[in-house]
């Protein structure tokens, strides 16, 4: 019978735990430690329950079976499919499409409050710094008026909002506010974090909610977005592919898009091309916390050591190139959980490394597992390949999956847009 037992990391490493003491097995990495073992442990284990009860834990991948069986058809023709739509951009609006239900029940709700709730809930971004419940988003108006069932928790938010402690938390307080209603905070300067799809769906959900103005007044908001304009963030892009042809199709949509008549633009998502997200984290694993490994390839794409996959005149070789340099860098540059903290870094140090293991767990408990609707995964096509012929592949993580018939959207109001539809007679 095994002494030990295992506990999981943010990252997808796994611990020893010994079972009559429950103490982590950790390394010293050649450093004095002991003085925060017990801080450390504490934290270790914080996280492992995270990642074990996340909300997404009954999520059930449906692997394609790259083999033929008698009597069965291949899935082949499925996954050539899928995978041509990186070889190539997919027409717009095909990426977490709006359904004719969902768009006719979003046009049926009357008050800017409802649509508010409706898109932040369809974009897959939760509070991971304090549970803010489906009812309490969108409890504060353009006025700052708050709701009264949720003072409480409003306060609590409005005072940590402006956090200083790292730009991490300082962007998640600032997202928890987005969602209680405060939707400016959704485009704070957020420094990069690594978690390049939760940024670019924060801010492509608060040219939703804040509608006309944002566009007209920051006409290169949206060409960052899509492309065309640098954001000054980190080390540049986060994650989005330049596009220069892409560049005044932005500007005039700015000039032409009209609000709604609560000077929303829901459907901006419908409008706009796809750009793939770079991003090595996902559900149940954050793997680039800091965002190294993406930092990294950009910095070799920069340098000319190798080509961005996502260029219209890459190659196969060039991508399978790209993804050398990615495995290279994702063994590489691996968060090593296993050794303990050294006695000498101080205690505020100590505490705020313990805190954001903590949060990266909720980061990766709480990332939806087929990704945000908004901020599509980029896969190479060898890649995705790879992952095919392993009988490793999520048919379930296919971006054209329309955003209501995704997991983490709550099945009551998915029951709702169903009903709505079947009621009015509207067929996709």
């Amino acid at each position: 019978m095994s002494e030990t037992y295992e506990i999981y990391t943010p990252n997808g490493g796994i611990l020893d735990v010994e079972k009559k003491t429950n103490k982590i097995l950790l390394y010293d990495g050649g450093a004095k430690v002991g003085k925060y073992t017990q801080e450390y442990s504490k934290a270790l284990f914080e996280a492992d329950r995270i990642l074990r009860n996340s909300p997404y834990k009954d999520y059930q991948p449906r692997y394609l079976d790259p083999n033929l069986y008698t009597g069965q058809s291949s899935t082949l023709l499925e996954f050539k499919d899928w995978q041509s739509i990186y070889l190539k951009d997919p027409i717009k609006g095909a990426i977490a499409p709006w359904t004719k239900a969902e768009k006719a029940y979003y046009k049926s709700l009357k008050t800017k409050k409802e649509r508010y709730k409706y898109l932040v809930i369809r974009s897959g971004i939760r509070s991971v710094v304090i549970d803010i419940p489906y009812e309490a988003i969108g409890a504060v108006d353009e006025k700052g008026n708050v709701d009264p069932k949720y003072e409480k928790l409003y306060r609590i938010v409005d005072d940590n909002k402006h956090n200083l402690r790292s730009s991490l938390f300082h962007n998640e307080w600032g997202m928890a506010a987005g969602i209680l209603g405060d939707y400016k905070y959704l485009a704070n300067d957020m420094s990069q974090n690594g978690f390049n799809a939760r940024f670019i769906q924060a801010t492509i959900l608060y040219i939703q909610l804040s509608g006309g103005s944002s566009i007209l007044d920051k006409p290169n908001l949206l060409g960052a977005i899509y492309g065309y304009a640098d954001i000054a963030v980190g080390s540049g892009l986060v994650g989005v592919h330049k596009n220069p042809l892409r560049e005044q199709e932005i500007k005039t949509l700015a000039k032409t898009l009209k609000p709604d008549e609560f000077g929303m633009l829901p459907f901006i998502d419908e409008i706009m091309g796809v750009d793939w997200v770079i991003d090595y984290n996902k559900y149940d694993i954050a793997s680039d916390q800091f965002g190294s490994m993406y930092k990294a390839l950009r910095s070799d794409i920069v340098e000319g050591k190798i080509k961005d996959p996502r260029d219209i005149d890459s190659t196969y070789e060039s991508r399978r190139e790209f993804d050398r340099h990615r495995g290279g860098y994702k063994n590489g540059m691996r968060q090593g959980y296993e050794t303990d903290t050294p006695n000498d870094w101080s205690e505020e140090r100590a505490q705020l490394f313990n805190d954001t293991l903590i949060l990266h767990a909720k980061l990766a408990a709480l990332t939806p597992p087929q990704g945000y609707p908004n901020a599509p995964y980029y896969f190479t096509p060898e890649n995705l390949e790879w992952y095919y012929k392993r009988h490793k592949l999520d048919r379930l993580l296919d971006p054209r999956i329309p955003a209501i018939y995704r997991y983490n959207f709550p099945q009551e109001l998915r029951a709702k847009i169903l009903a709505y539809a079947k009621e009015h007679n509207i067929k996709e």
